[in-house]
């Protein structure tokens, strides 16, 4: 008895086990699949981009539409349903009743049936090329964000170096009115001049945090996260290099592939098959009918009869449905054709712009970026000798932070002058995620 209930014990022991590692593996799953695995990498801009076209959620949403515009087409090719019919015969006299059955179907119309399946296929290209337009934008924001946040990481940078020379100063000045080389009111220079490096160094890390978040916004980060303390862009803005532009047609580059004119396309081709579907109404079509009637009081008691339904279009010939179908054609031809005016424009300003911006960057680079590099040099060969005009050197100090943070800014405004080519060209939203 005891080796019976010893084994029983070790078999319910097991049993425990096993339904405990399977409710731990089925737990862990569910967490897994309720958070994401890994974060996005602010480090890595493309991996920011792939992040954000997965998991923002208005994108998210906007997928649905992909399945809205699939059951369209499921709809459009489904064939009309049969009518079936039950009558009983001769009610008012009991003794003579009789039934029957009956059944009728319209089959489906020549150019109808086919240019309404064709419009939902257009339809469903359509939703495709705007999603991938939404994508285009919701990436050409993320890389414009990314770009704030590596120019803000760097301007504060600036903003540092700025204040350990204004502190040193001060520390300098402090040494020489202990020794009386130097007055009271050097000092509250000095200290006022610290003060307001610190004041905007401080600006500059509020900026940086409003940039984080919305940067977080458009990924779709969740709201107990942060991806504060991964923002270390890899690269310097100031030092990355200025892509040479293409010569190839810029405007024809451009028409071949925004999703914006593809979706124009795809409108147009659904217009089309609704006009199509819409003359096609103005000619005859028929219904099949067949009935089935039987009375027992006839000699000839089983009744079957075969029918054919012919609607006759003399009257309504369509024109109302038919001028409409038309006037849509025209209003997404019109807009098609603005779509691709405003294209050309844009590429047309956008180019010029970027190559103005990339001159200015480089001006910047031969006459501040030296400046820049030789100015804490001289500063602290000042501050070794002891040879201090505290009105110069700090009115240097202001002109010096003023233009380091102008020349970030012109390589910032390089930067998203770039970004907002590359939009133009339709070379963002390509990879647009899964639901």
């Amino acid at each position: 008895m005891d080796s019976v209930a010893t084994l029983t014990m070790k078999r319910v022991y097991r049993l425990f086990g096993i339904v405990s590692m399977t409710l731990a593996l089925v737990w862990a799953a569910r967490a897994s699949a309720e958070v994401p695995a890994q974060g996005p990498d602010l480090r890595d801009e493309d991996s920011l981009v792939r992040f954000a076209l997965t998991h923002n959620p208005d994108l998210h949403a906007a997928r649905w539409q992909q399945d809205i515009a699939s059951a369209g087409v499921t709809q459009a090719s489904a064939l009309s349903n049969p009518v079936a019919r039950g009558e009983w015969l001769h009610v008012q006299t009991p003794s003579e009743y009789g039934w029957g059955v009956g059944l009728e179907w319209a089959p489906p119309q020549p150019g109808v049936f086919g240019a309404g399946k064709d419009a939902a296929r257009a339809r469903v290209r359509a939703v495709r090329a705007d999603l991938s337009e939404r994508a285009a934008d919701l990436e050409a924001a993320v890389r414009l964000h990314f770009a704030q946040v590596a120019a803000r990481e760097e301007e504060i940078a600036l903003a540092e170096q700025s204040i350990a020379t204004r502190r040193s100063v001060h520390q300098a000045v402090q040494e020489r009115v202990a020794h009386g080389a130097a007055s009271r009111i050097d000092l509250s220079l000095a200290a006022v001049s610290l003060a307001r490096g610190e004041q905007e160094r401080d600006l500059l890390v509020l900026e940086r945090a409003s940039d984080v978040s919305q940067l977080e916004t458009l990924a779709g980060v969740p709201a107990e996260r942060s991806l504060d303390a991964s923002v270390r862009p890899k690269q310097s803005l100031a030092a990355t290099p200025s892509p040479t532009p293409s010569s190839e047609n810029l405007e024809r580059r451009a028409l071949a592939e925004r999703p914006q004119l593809k979706a124009d396309a795809a409108r147009s081709d659904a217009a089309e098959a609704m006009l199509a579907a819409e003359r096609a109404k103005r000619w005859p079509w028929l219904a099949l009918q067949a009935r089935y009637r039987h009375r027992d009081q006839l000699s000839n008691p089983d009744d079957v009869t075969l029918g054919l339904q012919l609607t006759l279009p003399i009257f309504d010939r369509n024109p109302g449905p038919i001028a409409a179908a038309v006037a849509t054609r025209n209003e997404v031809s019109d807009v098609a054709r603005a779509h691709r005016f405003n294209i050309e424009r844009e590429v047309l300003a956008l180019k010029r712009e970027s190559e103005r911006r990339r001159e200015l960057a480089e001006h910047y680079d031969r006459t501040i970026a030296p400046v820049l590099s030789e100015h804490a040099a001289l500063v602290k060969q000042a501050l070794a000798g002891a040879e201090l005009d505290l009105t110069a050197l700090l009115a240097a100090e202001d002109l010096v932070t003023k233009g380091g943070i102008e020349y970030l800014e012109a390589r910032l405004s390089q930067r998203k002058s770039e970004i907002a080519l590359a939009r133009a060209l339709g070379e963002y939203g390509r990879a647009t995620g899964s639901r």
